[in-house]
């Protein structure tokens, strides 16, 4: 018996092995997608965090321990921060900036100490 052409069930299993394959590439792209918002985002936070401190070091420096909260707009999205100056010593703060997408989830935190003045 000479037949030409593939039986049902060899279709059958290229059709789930191309589908099992096509799954994966599109997992791989859709998480690929979303890691690089998240770095963005991180990177925008980064930066937020570091003016911040150039400001509080230039225009706007803490007098005395507190807390401070605002919202910046950046790359075209609203990032919270928060900025806490805690006394460490006769010479030093503790400055602590968080900033992040919402008021209650940060995610970046820049930690330093700044000299009294």
């Amino acid at each position: 018996m000479n037949k030409k052409g593939f039986s049902l069930l060899e279709v059958g299993v290229a059709l789930f092995i191309l589908s099992i394959s096509v799954i994966s590439v599109f997992q791989f792209i859709s998480s690929t997608t979303l890691s690089l918002f998240s770095i963005e985002n991180r990177a925008y936070a980064r930066e937020i965090a570091n003016n911040r401190m150039a400001l509080i070091n230039t225009h706007e420096p803490f007098l005395r321990q507190s807390t401070r909260f605002g919202e910046s707009d950046f790359g075209g999205k609203k990032f919270y921060w928060s900025e806490e100056i805690v006394n460490t010593s006769e010479e030093f703060f503790e400055l602590t900036i968080l900033v992040g997408l919402s008021s209650e989830q940060p995610i970046y935190q820049l930690k330093t100490f700044i000299e009294k003045r």
